[in-house]
């Protein structure tokens, strides 16, 4: 079977931002949001290319988890502009916007929840696309893949296109100095997530592989250190590294289980994206790996488990280990572990019950999970995450 991995252009170090200084081009469209924009990063961009006689403009509109409305108002704001370099400076929605923002100003009459990974999209007539993440988690700058939001019901889609790379990432540390700790924490379960999904999912494969043991390895090591410390900028650099292999990985094999439990949890919900699915990691471990049947999918998790040094020989157990050590993680950095400890009311809960497990049995990232599961056994599990209880089927 033929296969490929893409990748953009991977720019990363202090002063990375210099990049920008040896493209040529006319005129850049920067993506962001009124956050990043009040911090100063797209002046900051906007002069360094204006400097250099090129024309710029600051479109800082985009929101959390983006619908597809935000995605067309973009497009339409770049088509009255005219740009031939889009620059996305933000997390992962500013990113997703950018990018399907894109896809919409090349090709105005793509239906976004209608893409598909096999449509020769063929963009790049009108401009190329660099990314400048501002979190430690998404990864969206080294992925073909966007998440948006259905304006009428709310439920986030997921669609991958080998298009939809960016043709340059930028990894500056001075972009990410500074962000709070629960940002920290929850984008860095995110990543975390994106390494241990790349490794599992049905389409892994031998690079993806390889980013994903790497990622894993540094994300236990660097991000309980980067929630410490929010201004370090080798720490701030070796997590942005680690998002970015994480997005290597999974953007080139896909995301599973946990992305589909945590997709819905958003939708429905409005929790945050990597804070949901870093949630639902250890559920996913401990239900994937379970019984003889299942012996296959345990020996990878207990792959994984051996790049942090966690010691046994029966698969099975390794991996309900290294689910433990999530756990642990997650407690040391302060990601929430259930969605009692996020604040969700038993009542809020029960009412959003069924149309998340609706949302997850749609979900795309459900068929690259490696262990099959019906609407019952999601329901289950959100009731296990619930209280925070190990999956015991």
């Amino acid at each position: 079977m033929v296969w490929w991995f893409f990748t953009p252009n991977i720019v990363f170090g202090e002063d990375a931002l210099s990049e920008l200084e040896t493209i040529d081009g006319k005129k850049a469209f920067i993506v962001t949001d009124k956050v990043i924009n009040s911090l100063g990063l797209a002046e900051r961009v906007c002069s360094m290319l204006t400097s250099r006689q090129w024309e710029a403009a600051i479109w800082d509109g985009a929101v959390p988890d983006p619908k597809v409305s935000t995605v067309k108002d973009a497009a339409e704001a770049m088509k009255r502009f005219g740009a031939d370099w889009i620059i996305a400076i933000g997390g992962g929605s500013v990113m997703d916007t950018a990018k399907a923002a894109w896809v919409l100003y090349e090709k105005p009459d793509v239906e976004l929840h209608a893409l598909t990974p096999f449509d020769e999209l063929n963009l790049r007539s009108k401009a190329r696309l660099v990314c400048i993440p501002t979190t430690t988690g998404t990864g969206s700058e080294a992925t073909k893949a966007i998440v948006i939001r259905d304006d009428e019901t709310g439920r986030k889609f997921a669609t991958i296109n080998p298009d939809l790379t960016p043709d340059i990432a930028i990894l500056d540390p001075e972009f990410v100095v500074g962000l709070p700790k629960d940002m920290t924490a929850y984008t860095g379960m995110d990543a975390l997530t994106h390494a241990v999904e790349g490794y599992i999912s049905v389409w892994k494969n031998d690079f993806s592989d390889g980013c994903s043991l790497q990622a894993v390895r540094m994300i236990f090591e660097w991000l309980p250190k980067s929630v410490e410390n929010l201004s370090d900028l080798e720490i701030r650099e070796k997590m942005l590294i680690a998002a970015c292999l994480a997005g290597m990985s999974f953007g080139n094999s896909q995301a599973a289980l946990a992305h589909s439990l945590g997709h819905s949890m958003g939708s429905v919900l409005r929790t945050h994206h990597g804070m949901s699915v870093g949630m639902a990691l250890p559920y996913t471990i401990e239900f994937n790996c379970r019984g003889k049947e299942n012996v296959e999918i345990a020996k990878q998790y207990a792959e994984l488990a051996r790049m942090i040094k966690i010691p046994g020989k029966k698969p099975e157990t390794v991996s309900l280990k290294f689910a433990a050590a999530i756990r642990e993680l997650m407690t040391e950095i302060g990601s929430p572990q259930s969605f009692k400890e996020a604040g969700i009311k038993k009542k809020d809960f029960n009412a959003a019950l069924e149309n998340m497990v609706d949302f997850a049995m749609m979900d795309t990232s459900l068929t690259m999970n490696p262990r099959n599961l019906d609407s019952e056994e999601i329901r289950r599990i959100y009731k296990y995450m619930y209280d925070g209880t190990v999956i015991d089927f």
